[in-house]
């Protein structure tokens, strides 16, 4: 009976059918199956492939095994295997020509070019495989086009990375003949995965939720297995199983085991667990061959050879045969080899049922059966997994081997638990450094914390023979400590790694990066630090760069500071980006960080943008944490410049959350611009709270100047600038005596120093301010900087605004991308326009500033420019108070990221809120927006902005 024959799943069938009549017509589309255990999702699916199969569609099918969640690629290379194989080898050439040649490697021995030892890029290669599944369908050869369906059953199960390339896939099929059909559990911490959660928010997207069978249905079924059972026992049994078509399945073969017709008294009490108890019940009554190949093939997992099973059983081939054909009559195994379970949770009771050293001991045979019979390394270490340590180094050896796979695959999380479930077996000193190395390595790009310690341990039990070893050590513990902020312990490190290595060679220069990195932010090694990249800089003035990343990375900061054209500087940040968004195979963020915030210096805040979005992408699908945040950061830093509040805040929730993990790093530079962004909302509480994120930062950080300056822009908010003016100058000094650093495009502090003094009431100390960020703005020649300076020139001039000062600043700023301080510029020349009598000519720059302010969510710049308006006799129209630009910017952020696929309670982690605000917002949001549900946010927003 299974799950019952396919009652009530017209609608659900109607919609895979109609997916799959897409492909056919060259524009494919992702439906998600998703319910409960035992809901129908297999069902639907097989459906899915008979229906492909009949007309005419390649299928390509796959499953999620709990086993083997840390196979990185492994249900992705289910899928694409078999039709790579069964294509003839002349025609092999064509699957991997052009842009899927990076899928090549995976397939050593069946493709031209393939060689498995080839490290992979895991964004190119996930880009690579993409381009092989569409060459499946000859997509570009419209006369021999083969329409496909890719079917996933058990998606919550799937490892990281394979969920990525289904993710990928699934942005093109809307292009492509391809329907895909995903099934996965719904709710659980099983299905809590984000990868998951990613890919059922792809467009174009059909969510089907099978609903539990009616009465009806229920009645239909106990009819068939009881036709004198009465409506006593339909309704009774309806009950105990919810309607859950699995439950009804096997609830009714128990009571069928047990003969008669049992009263409907006997089922009431009956509950789900106890309908899966008598699965093993029902599996004990049988002969003791069949329960030995049960236990064997729920070990083993579906899809496992007879012949595996019966030698892990220990059963000559015959018992076995006839073991499986009573498993099968008994509705607990299907018909057929490889074996399969009738369902997941059949497998489930009976590998749960078995005793934890039985089972560990069981897992261990497992493994070594797959590793007789030539099977992957990620296979055997599934297993391995579910072992109990025996100090065997052999076991440590294929789980790093499964980790190495896993790190280049894009999976660093499922590296670290291998490598953890490593350390016990590995007992020798050396290697078992080397293996604490790489433990610290995966930890990094996960966002462990537990990546300190893991190196330190490591480094002490490496010999002095491992020189190369050592210093893979050191760099990457200077990377965990200045992710920490301990720049002078990763000082001492990098000190360390270059003793180690020939001056000038490639390896010592990508030292000499890092060490460069920190001294750059550490006042006592700051001036060592120049001293080294002094004849780096005097070369590439003199036109020849250096031409590693790390350095070019240095250059750029550099030249920027020192006031190049922001063109030589722009130039230079995209040599430095030009291999890897990251800034080199090794970045974690702050290279990044140091290129993004020497173009927002040079005022090329397009590029910035562009180049942390490049960034986030790249370490998304590295699932390197750590520069995930790094990157979001320094993409909010450009969006606020460019006027994107809303989305600015968001990459900001995005940056936090390593700090919440125990990384500390960047404390400093987050707060400061959250309280920046607060202060354009007019919170000045808020903006006070975002800087206990600076509380950790260390006392002589380059971060305490901004810090220092958001303080002083809080007090002047606050009508306190007489604490504002000595705030901004302390902001300054800060900067200029321990950093030799005087850059408007960096902080311009004059201009918040002269605000202060004007509103004190020294006027002399404003104009002279005023003037000198004005002068120093101009040395530099950032456009954004000019105009901001001109903007406060004029604003503070004497005996009142310098009309003429305000209206250069708003042409200056006109020609820079720099919106949000365009629309200041507006503002303050309307105001200046009206108090000067001039009140047709005020009205313009007026309404410009204010459209300017309620686009970009600036309440703060809005509220003033509706009150000047207000004030020449002009009624502007209000806030919107319907649709998108009616929203909070907290509305929206709550709104988009449930638009991306976020649950209520993962929505009120990201933001450190409760799920009833979320619900508050989510309602609101609704409203405003005239729709009544989440799916409905995408036909809203329209074509999906970034969260």
């Amino acid at each position: 009976m299974g799950e019952g024959p396919l009652l009530e799943r017209a609608k659900e069938i109607a919609a895979l059918r109609a997916a799959m009549d897409a492909a056919r017509a060259g524009s494919g589309c992702l439906a998600m199956v998703q319910g409960p255990p035992g809901a129908g999702k297999t069902s639907l699916l097989t459906a899915a492939v008979d229906c492909a199969r009949a007309a005419g569609l390649r299928v390509l099918e796959a499953r999620g095994r709990e086993l083997e969640r840390e196979i990185a690629l492994g249900v992705a290379l289910e899928l694409l295997t078999p039709p790579v194989t069964a294509t003839a080898p002349g025609e092999r050439a064509r699957l991997v020509h052009g842009m899927a040649a990076p899928a090549a490697p995976l397939f050593p021995g069946l493709l031209p070019g393939a060689h498995s030892a080839v490290r992979l890029d895991a964004d190119v290669l996930l880009h690579g495989m993409c381009w092989l599944a569409a060459n499946l369908t000859g997509w570009d050869r419209a006369d021999a086009t083969l329409p496909m369906l890719v079917a996933v059953d058990d998606a919550q199960w799937a490892d990281e990375a394979s969920l990525r390339f289904l993710t990928m896939l699934a942005d093109r099929v809307g292009k492509l003949p391809i329907a895909m059909v995903v099934a996965a559990r719904d709710g659980g911490a099983e299905s809590d995965v984000p990868a998951l959660r990613t890919l059922a928010s792809r467009p174009p997207h059909r969510l089907l939720t099978p609903a539990p069978l009616s009465s009806a249905a229920v009645d239909r079924l106990v009819g068939d297995a009881f036709p004198d059972g009465g409506d006593g026992l339909a309704a009774a049994v309806a009950h105990a199983s919810g309607g859950n078509p699995f439950l009804v399945g096997e609830l009714l073969r128990s009571l069928q085991a047990d003969g008669g017709v049992p009263a409907a008294d006997a089922v009431a009490g009956i509950v789900p667990d106890t309908v899966l108890r008598s699965v093993l019940a029902r599996l004990a009554r049988l002969p003791a061959d069949a329960g030995r190949l049960a236990a064997s093939a729920a070990v083993l997992g579906d899809g496992t050879p007879l012949r595996r099973a019966a030698a892990h059983a220990g059963l000559e081939p015959a018992p076995a045969e006839r073991a499986a054909d009573v498993l099968a009559t008994a509705h607990l195994l299907r018909p057929g080899d490889p074996l399969a379970f009738v369902h997941p949770l059949i497998a489930s009771a009976i590998h749960a049922d078995l005793p934890a050293f039985a089972r560990a001991r069981a897992h261990h045979r497992a493994a070594d059966l797959l590793a007789a019979d030539g099977e992957g390394v990620e296979k055997i270490a599934g297993h391995l997994l579910a072992t109990h340590p025996e100090g065997d180094s052999a076991v440590a050896r294929v789980l790093r081997e499964a980790a190495g796979r896993a790190v280049r695959r894009g999976d660093p999380a499922a590296a670290v638990r291998l490598l953890h479930r490593a350390l016990p077996d590995e007992m020798s000193g050396e290697r078992r450094g080397e293996l604490l190395v790489e433990l610290a390595r995966a930890q990094l790009v996960a966002g462990d914390i537990g990546a300190l310690a893991s190196v330190t341990e490591g480094l002490a039990l490496l010999g002095e023979a491992s020189a190369p070893g050592k210093v893979r050590a050191l760099n990457l513990l200077t990377q965990v400590r200045h992710a920490r902020d301990d720049f002078a312990g990763a000082a001492v490190a990098h000190h360390e790694a270059l003793a180690l290595l020939e001056p000038g060679s490639a390896k010592w220069q990508n030292a000499l990066a890092g060490y460069l990195m920190v001294s750059t932010f550490h006042p006592p090694l700051r001036r060592d630090g120049e001293r080294l990249l002094a004849p780096v800089l005097a070369e590439t003035r003199r036109g020849r760069p250096p031409d590693r990343p790390g350095l070019l990375a240095h250059v750029t900061l550099r030249l920027a500071l020192a006031g190049a054209p922001p063109a030589d500087v722009r130039r230079t940040a995209a040599l430095a980006l030009a291999r890897d968004p990251l800034v080199g195979p090794e970045g974690h963020g702050g290279l990044l960080g140091i290129v993004v915030h020497s173009l927002v210096i040079a005022g090329e805040l397009t590029a910035a943008e562009t180049a942390a979005d490049a960034a986030l992408s790249a370490a998304g699908r590295r699932g390197d944490v750590i520069a995930y945040a790094g990157a979001s950061y320094h993409r909010a830093l450009a969006r606020y410049h460019l006027g994107a509040l809303t989305p600015a805040l968001a990459d900001l929730e995005a940056a936090r959350m390593p700090y919440g993990e125990g990384w500390i790093s960047a404390g400093g530079w987050i707060g400061s611009l959250l309280a920046r962004l607060r202060l354009e909302q007019g919170d000045a509480a808020g903006a006070e709270q975002a800087l206990h994120l600076a509380d950790k930062r260390p006392a002589d950080g380059m971060d305490l100047a901004l810090v220092l300056d958001s303080q002083a822009r809080i007090s002047l908010l606050r009508g306190e600038p007489a604490t504002a003016l000595d705030t901004a100058r302390a902001a300054g000094r800060h900067l200029e005596e321990i950093y030799e650093i005087d850059h408007p495009g960096l902080l311009p502090w004059r201009a918040t120093a002269a605000l202060a003094a004007h509103h004190l009431g020294d006027h002399r100390t404003a104009v002279l301010l005023a003037g000198q960020e004005a002068e120093r703005a101009r040395a530099v020649g950032v456009p954004q900087a000019v105009g901001a300076a001109l903007r406060v020139a004029g604003l503070v001039a004497r005996p009142g605004p310098d009309l003429g000062l305000l209206a250069e600043a708003c042409h200056t700023l006109q020609e820079t991308p720099a919106v949000l301080e365009h629309a200041r510029a507006l503002v303050d020349l309307g105001a200046a326009l009206r108090r000067a009598g001039r009140r047709n000519e005020c009205r313009q720059p007026l309404r410009q500033g204010l459209e300017l302010a309620d686009r970009m969510h600036a309440r703060l710049l809005a509220e003033r420019a509706r009150t000047e308006l207000h004030a020449a006799g002009v009624r502007p129209r209000r806030a919107a108070v319907t649709g998108i630009d009616a929203l909070t910017p907290a509305e929206r952020r709550v709104a988009l990221l449930a638009l991306h696929g976020h649950s209520n309670s993962q929505i009120a982690q990201a933001l450190f809120v409760t799920i009833k605000t979320v619900e508050t917002h989510l309602a609101r949001a609704y409203r405003k927006l005239a729709i009544t549900n989440r799916r409905q946010l995408r036909e809203a927003f329209g074509p999906v902005p970034q969260a």
